[in-house]
């Protein structure tokens, strides 16, 4: 049989065998969009609305007044109630029932007129992304009801031409970000993270079984029936991809600034690295049960080690070693800089070409070894 006759038949016997096996199809097909559907939708909002925010007015002055209402109006917060003191505050956020807790110290408005007085947030740190979110929208709050204070408080008793808004007014931009939402950062890495840990896992279970099984000894594969086998998680994944994309791009609007195409071809680099990865790890240990336990560690904790939500750069030594030899660390690098920002060709080619550098030194050695135990009998039938 020749070569492209034997990828055709390869590619045959491996779809047959998925339709047969609706555990196995499930890797391919509800089970992502199970999983991704579910990311999608959690962060479908954006950004985080409606954190509850307490109030401890103990000056009873028109400027707890106004803060009460500013907090009812900002988008990220919601008013959860007026408190005495701290110590009621704190029983309250402790329960869970409410985030954080503004502080309007007596004798406030007086010492207003005089200078200056302090607005105290306190808020629970155990949530970063909450208490971030808190400490931006009551800043802006705070901002806003100082200009007020400004404008309608200080100008009565003061000299009119002697309030003026600062003459350099400080503004901050996320860069290489999406700046107020949370959508496109975490669902655009989330989304191929989620398919590179089940891609792997259906490529492992797919050569490992045949070894399992036994069923390689009436296989015989070669490298064009090892590539026919590998096409339809390929295919069915890289389609994945483009689905997840299109959400994103297509559905909820977040266009791409750099090269879709790129961005595309790094999605089919990644996965010839993890294909090749999992075929090395299916020769190397000959035992399917040892190749899903070391793919569940190797891409199961890629999204932490990718530098995207924990940055790298004071990392130990093995983790920026160990995040260097995921492929899904350079997929991330490449999305920020075809997706996100327009990055030159170097930057982007450094991501592409780590990828399927990877891709390279795993498949040469894991196809002769994998090989090598086709061709052995004894390494048949291990579970």
């Amino acid at each position: 049989m020749t070569r492209p006759a034997t990828f055709r038949a390869s590619i045959a016997r491996e779809w047959r065998f998925l339709v047969r096996n609706p555990w196995d199809m499930a890797l391919l097909t509800w089970l992502p969009l199970l999983l991704c559907g579910a990311i999608a939708w959690q962060f479908s909002g954006g950004v985080i609305r409606d954190l509850p925010v307490l109030l401890i007015d103990q000056d009873n002055s028109a400027i707890g007044r106004d803060l009460a209402i500013r907090i009812e109006a900002a988008p990220g917060l919601t008013l959860a109630g007026r408190v005495p003191d701290l110590g009621t505050a704190e029983t309250i956020i402790r329960a869970k029932q409410a985030q954080a807790a503004l502080l309007v110290p007596p004798d406030t408005a007086r010492r207003a007129l005089q200078g200056q007085a302090p607005v105290i947030l306190y808020f629970n740190a155990s949530y970063p992304a909450a208490a971030a979110a808190v400490q931006r929208e009551a800043g802006a709050i705070v901002e806003a009801a100082n200009a007020r204070l400004a404008a309608e408080r200080i100008a009565a008793i003061a000299a009119p031409d002697s309030v003026r808004p600062p003459p350099v007014h400080a503004v901050t931009s996320i860069a290489w970000n999406a700046p107020a939402s949370q959508e496109l950062q975490l669902v655009s890495l989330l989304h191929p993270a989620l398919l590179h840990l089940l891609f792997m896992l259906a490529v492992v279970s797919a050569f490992g079984r045949e070894l399992r099984d036994g069923s390689i000894g009436e296989w015989t594969p070669g490298i064009a029936a090892l590539a026919g086998k590998s096409m339809p998680y390929l295919a069915v994944f890289m389609g994945w991809g483009l689905l997840a994309t299109f959400w994103l791009a297509g559905v909820r609007g977040w266009h791409f600034v750099g090269s879709f195409s790129l961005f595309v071809t790094g999605y089919a680099a990644m996965y010839l690295a993890y294909l090749g990865v999992a075929v090395l790890l299916t020769g190397a240990t000959r035992t399917l049960s040892q190749s899903l336990s070391i793919t569940g560690l190797y891409a199961g904790a890629s999204f932490a080690f990718a530098g995207a939500i924990f940055p790298l750069e004071q990392a130990s030594a093995f983790a920026r070693v160990w995040a260097s030899a995921l492929p899904y660390t350079h997929f991330a690098r490449l999305l920020v800089r075809t997706w996100i920002a327009e990055g030159s060709t170097m930057a982007v080619a450094g991501p592409l070409l780590a990828m399927l550098g990877i891709a390279l030194v795993t498949v040469v050695p894991g196809v002769i070894l994998y090989l090598r135990a086709a061709r052995d009998p004894g390494s048949w039938g291990r579970r």
